[in-house]
């Protein structure tokens, strides 16, 4: 996951901020207590994106607490408490975390290459903890397939999209009952989701991707390292389509009763998605934020 998946926050109420925020805290101590502390550092908000539509999915309840911690050491921060969904984001992270590191160390070069085994130090017994077989699995099966479109740099976005979206409803949907309503919305709901990270990453990256050599679906099918105007609203269509697709999933979903839930979910799909969208469009940059940013 890569930090597309944001709410925006200047359009939630205060509740739903505070619950939003708490999902954050939340997932980040499920992370130290799961997979280890270090592993904090790779926490972004697609993962509470996750937390909470398993969440409404299931129907898990959970209680909310407040307390210090080493990134807030001057006051208590209030923080969802264990619930299922919570430790599974924890260990999905990580392993999500240490099949990316490979993929660097194979495909960078240099002091990028360095940092990424480095990184590869707290991954990999951060994956062994996590002990999701299953994602393991998936993870597996659809990023060969990925270097592969990539080595002969197929001049294609549907193809690689397609598989990069596969491994994301697997992501979303593991653990769920097969066949059953909750499992079917989330992958549904996941597939979407990877298709508008993927298309998101790719046009954020592809002046990099150029200069370094790399492989980018954009410059593979058009043949230049920068987007002009009818690229990007080519590309803005495509990233409006998958949030359209994404909003009927949520339409599916029962909250119960969760309104705070459901008004998170609808702001991040509605608008934190299409804002960072056109942020990306739009050449601007987003710091992502992390457990160290005290602003969150």
């Amino acid at each position: 996951m890569f930090g597309y998946v944001k709410a925006s926050i200047p359009d939630l109420r205060v509740k739903e901020y505070e619950l939003y925020r708490a999902g954050y805290c939340g997932v980040c101590r499920a992370m130290g207590r799961c997979t280890g502390c270090l592993s904090r550092m790779t926490l972004t908000w697609d993962s509470v994106f996750l937390f909470f539509l398993r969440t409404a999915l299931t129907g898990d309840k959970f209680e909310l607490d407040k307390k210090r911690c080493l990134a807030h050491p001057t006051h208590r921060r209030t923080y969802v408490c264990a619930s299922p969904q919570l430790d599974y984001c924890a260990r999905a992270t990580a392993v999500m975390t240490y099949y990316k590191l490979k993929d660097d160390i194979r495909d960078e070069s240099g002091v990028r290459r360095t940092a990424a085994r480095l990184a590869m130090l707290e991954a990999a017994p951060a994956k062994k903890r996590a002990d999701i077989e299953e994602l393991c699995i998936s993870c597996g099966t659809y990023l060969p397939q990925l270097a592969e479109i990539e080595k002969r740099n197929a001049p294609s976005f549907d193809e690689p999209a397609h598989v990069s979206a596969l491994l994301t409803a697997d992501l979303f949907a593991c653990g769920l009952e097969k066949g059953s309503r909750a499992e079917i919305i989330a992958r549904d709901i996941g597939y979407h989701t990877g298709k508008f990270i993927y298309a998101a990453d790719a046009a954020d990256d592809l002046a990099a991707d150029a200069k370094r050599g790399r492989y980018n679906p954009y410059a593979a099918m058009l043949n230049k390292s920068e987007l002009d105007e009818n690229d990007k609203i080519m590309i803005r269509d495509a990233l409006r389509c998958e949030t359209g697709m994404i909003l009927r999933g949520l339409d599916l979903i029962d909250f119960d009763g969760n309104d705070g839930i459901k008004a998170i979910l609808y702001n991040i799909v509605g608008t934190g998605m299409i804002c960072r969208a056109e942020e990306i469009l739009n050449g601007k940059k987003q710091k992502e934020a992390n457990v160290h940013d005290r602003s969150i």
